[in-house]
């Protein structure tokens, strides 16, 4: 496991799409748009969170091949108005889409915003490493490199923070995160059962 360079982030954002593209999240965000063009623009996007995590979070890859990534960042860094210039860059490769399809996809965040509450924790702990993204190619899954990875995650986490925390959309994701520590603290589901997150902590310091 390693940091990631900077000039790497393209062909991450490219490995990352390629695993994501057909889970809950993206498929929820160009729902009822050309779905050839919202890959493309998928890319752009996760292109402008990379930047965004490589300056304020951590990116960790597992090899040269990027055959593995993990993507986190301590709560106490996130920052809204660091985010901003990605969020007016976002705006601008949307412009790609027709009216129609731009006001599809701020309908579609509109909705998933409503099941995102990051602040969900503070009942539980006061600041943990937030651990966004998570992806293994899908060729290289079953090997026990998920262990890997997620151990050398507790063992850089252990002298920041007291909790690493997860969320996904994806009921099939739960047990594999279980597997590996990741107790559910909270299951959140909107008022028209659209949307279920899982919210989970894993304590890395007792």
């Amino acid at each position: 496991m390693r940091k990631i360079n900077k000039e790497e982030l393209e062909k991450l954002s490219n490995f990352m799409v390629e695993q994501y593209f057909e889970k809950e999240e993206l498929q929820k965000t160009f729902y009822g748009v050309n779905q050839d063009k919202a890959k493309d623009i998928a890319v752009k996007m996760v292109f402008l969170e990379m930047e965004y995590f490589f300056d304020n979070g951590d990116i960790f890859v597992y090899d040269d091949n990027l055959t593995g990534a993990i993507i986190g960042i301590e709560y106490k860094k996130m920052s809204i108005l660091k985010a901003l210039p990605s969020a007016f860059k976002t705006n601008k490769i949307l412009s790609r889409f027709s009216k129609e399809e731009i006001n599809k996809i701020k309908e579609n965040k509109k909705m998933l915003n409503k099941v995102h509450n990051s602040k969900w924790f503070k009942k539980y702990c006061k600041n943990p490493y937030y651990c966004t993204q998570f992806a293994i190619a899908k060729d290289k899954r079953g090997q026990g490199i998920a262990r890997e990875m997620f151990e050398f995650l507790f063992d850089y986490v252990k002298d920041r923070n007291d909790n690493i925390m997860l969320e996904t959309l994806s009921e099939d994701y739960v047990p594999i995160c279980k597997h590996f520590g990741f107790e559910v603290k909270e299951v959140f589901e909107t008022d028209d059962k659209e949307f279920k997150e899982y919210r989970m902590l894993k304590k890395v310091i007792d």
